[in-house]
């Protein structure tokens, strides 16, 4: 598993910043989760998910939302 930050997942998905928070608000998007106060990633896995449902590649799965 690797954690990744905000410049690599914008590189990954080819999606603006704020675009990427929209769609986290929207729940169309991954959520980042906190590795140290202020400081967020993604797992990588869930951004290739993500693209691979988009592409097609794989069907749907449910985004969690934090407790």
């Amino acid at each position: 598993m690797r954690a990744i930050r905000l410049k690599e997942v914008i590189q990954k998905v080819g999606l603006g910043e704020s675009t990427i928070y929209r769609m986290i608000a929207e729940g169309r998007f991954p959520r980042p989760f906190e590795i140290v106060p202020k400081r967020n990633a993604w797992i990588e896995s869930d951004i290739d998910d993500w693209l691979a449902e988009r592409a097609g590649k794989r069907e749907a799965t449910p985004q969690t939302q934090p407790a």
